[in-house]
């Protein structure tokens, strides 16, 4: 990952770019210069607020009563103006936060869920992991840091322009008389101590003299000394960056876990599974804790420069003004004033000390988004190169494959040659061993296993549904279940039943707008059931079957085929199972055979049942 600072820079604005360019860029621009000039805005209080400190000061000096209520009138107003910039400017950002966040979540889950990335992630995790953070926390930490901070830096400069005019001016004027008295102790003989501190005493006088002899020298003082902080927080604070990092990544797969667990609770309890669950939760949280507290350590390095830091710089101004104070060159009220624009200028010097960690999380997590948008690359480049397998339209209507290799995601052998065709109405199964690639070779034909060379010639149009062995049920109505992935509002209550019936599942139909988690409520052939109901209602042209009958009883398998059949009688199937009972419901059967070599191989089977 890109280190340098113009190489952050780059990283950040090739994610933020494609917002700040799009549609949305002039009501974002519009909303960014309100935000702006309420800033600004609260700046001329604060250069209001600086000269308003000087003023009271002298008054309180000079004991006049009389503008010491005007001051108090002025305070008031000053006070209501700043709150009425804080709140339009708190709307403004945050409506701007959120306009960003929900377009750039947007951009994200579009393509996410496009070209299959979601799932191809899966296959490789080396172009980011745990998508569900990238887009739920990281995009919104991106988005609202990065705002943040860019609001930070221009508050900074405008403020920096702002009081180091006033600091420059209140640095001139004539210089520290060297014919101070000496503190009190050291004009008289008290102790043999007492040269020494006189020498000391005369040293201060003359370094004073020398240095408010230099115009503007608390400006060029203030640059000095924030600059080094600077530069040694940068150093001091450089682990915490990657340190930082690493903490999110842990918390993230901690989480992960949890959701698993959570997921397959009933397997877990059925196999007694908890003590082999808390030993994996607590090792991946021994992780987190073990990082915690690396980071701690640095972030105690740091913080301990940084108390000294300002600790020092509070008294600087001081220091080097009290003279010029009780020699009568400055008034009280040019102290008060001086030591506040001091603060103010080393403020907007000191934004990387203050918001260093901010810089580190706000680095992380686009290195994280970085990594998101990688992976989202690398599914597109996968995809791509499937083009080169699949041909739509050149083959009437029937599904042919041509010397197909599919390969595992490590690059090894897994099925070939693949050689296979299908026609309207045809029921083909296809049985083997466990781990022999029958469901890769499914997917391959489902257009989503990217690993494959060979050809595989579709049919146009291609209308094809997969059942996998473990359904997925989204949560919600079960009527919302059996039309997914279409609305529920596209089938009539009607409908919807006979599809129920249709897969054996009768049952079912009085619950139909019972809201629930389906995937926990039912029973697996129940789940599956439910699944199999969406092929009535779809009415596909081709279907494959992953095991998607293998909770159900025979019966009601047997049942569901001949349903099948007999509600769609141009559908062309393709079955992967186990069950010997299944060649009877099929007019074609292959048998995936292993090889020598770890690979495997398709061959058709000659005594096939006959059709039926």
């Amino acid at each position: 990952m890109p280190q340098t600072f113009p190489s952050k820079l780059r990283l950040f604005w090739s994610l933020a770019r494609p917002f700040w360019t799009s549609d949305e860029k002039w009501r974002a621009l519009l909303l960014l210069g309100a935000v702006l000039t309420t800033t600004a805005l609260q700046n001329w209080i604060g250069i209001r607020l600086s000269y308003w400190n000087r003023d009271f000061f002298n008054t309180v000096q000079h004991g006049d009563y009389s503008y010491f209520v005007h001051l108090g009138a002025v305070m008031i107003g000053l006070i209501f103006l700043s709150i009425t910039f804080w709140l339009a400017e708190d709307y403004l950002f945050s409506s701007l936060k959120i306009r960003w966040r929900r377009w750039l979540t947007t951009r994200f889950l579009d393509q996410w869920l496009g070209d299959r990335a979601h799932y191809l992630g899966q296959l490789d995790s080396t172009h980011g992991d745990n998508p569900d953070q990238r887009i739920s926390e990281d995009i919104r930490s991106f988005v609202f840091t990065s705002l943040d901070l860019f609001m930070q830096v221009f508050s900074a400069a405008i403020g920096f322009v702002s009081f180091v005019v006033i600091l420059w001016g209140l640095s001139g004027g004539p210089p520290t008389p060297l014919d101070l008295p000496p503190p009190v102790g050291l004009s008289t003989d008290w102790s043999w101590l007492n040269p020494t501190y006189l020498a000391l005493w005369h040293a201060y006088e003359v370094t004073m003299a020398f240095l408010t002899s230099i115009p503007g020298h608390l400006v060029w003082f203030c640059l000095l000394y924030s600059w080094l902080g600077t530069w040694l927080v940068s150093r001091v604070g450089q682990p915490i960056i990657g340190l930082a990092y690493e903490q999110e990544k842990l918390e993230a797969d901690f989480r992960f876990g949890l959701i698993r667990l959570r997921e397959n609770s009933e397997s877990t309890a059925l196999i007694e599974g908890e003590p082999a669950e808390r030993r994996t939760l607590g090792a991946s949280f021994s992780r987190i804790v073990g990082n915690f507290n690396a980071r701690l350590v640095k972030q105690i390095h740091l913080n301990a420069f940084k108390a000294v830091y300002f600790r020092l710089s509070d008294s600087v101004p001081l220091l080097l003004s009290a003279p010029r104070f009780f020699a009568g060159i400055i008034s009280l009220g040019q102290l008060t004033q001086l030591t506040g624009a001091f603060g103010r200028v080393q403020s907007c010097l000191n934004l990387f000390i203050n918001s260093f960690e901010t810089f580190a999380s706000w680095w992380a997590v686009t290195q994280r988004l970085d990594g998101f948008v990688r992976g989202i690359e690398h599914a597109r480049v996968l995809r791509a190169s499937q083009s080169q397998i699949y041909d739509s339209g050149h083959t009437g209507d029937r599904l042919e494959v041509q010397n197909l290799a599919l390969y595992r995601p490590d690059g090894r052998l897994l099925l070939a040659p693949v050689n296979f065709s299908l026609t309207p109405g045809d029921s083909v199964l296809i049985t083997g061993p466990s781990g022999c690639g029958k469901s890769t070779l499914l997917r391959a034909l489902a257009g989503i296993w990217p690993y494959e060379q060979g050809s595989v010639h579709l049919p146009a149009p291609f209308r094809c549904m997969v059942m996998p062995q473990k359904p997925y049920l989204p949560i919600g109505t079960l009527r919302a279940a059996v039309c997914y992935p279409e609305a529920p509002e596209k089938f009539s209550d009607e409908a919807v039943r006979t599809a129920l019936a249709l897969a054996q599942a009768p049952a079912l139909a009085a619950r139909l707008d019972e809201e629930a988690h389906w995937s926990q409520h039912l029973s697996g052939g129940e789940q599956q059931r439910v699944a199999l109901s969406r092929l009535f209602l779809h009415r596909p042209e081709w279907i494959f079957l992953d095991e998607a009958t293998s909770a159900m009883d025979e019966a009601a398998e047997q049942a569901f085929y001949l349903s099948l059949r007999a509600t769609l009688p141009n559908v062309a199937y393709l079955t992967i199972a186990h069950r010997s009972t299944l060649k009877a419901l099929h007019a074609r059967h292959f048998r995936v055979l292993a090889l020598d070599d770890g690979s495997h191989e398709l061959a058709e089977i000659n005594n096939a049942m006959a059709n039926w």
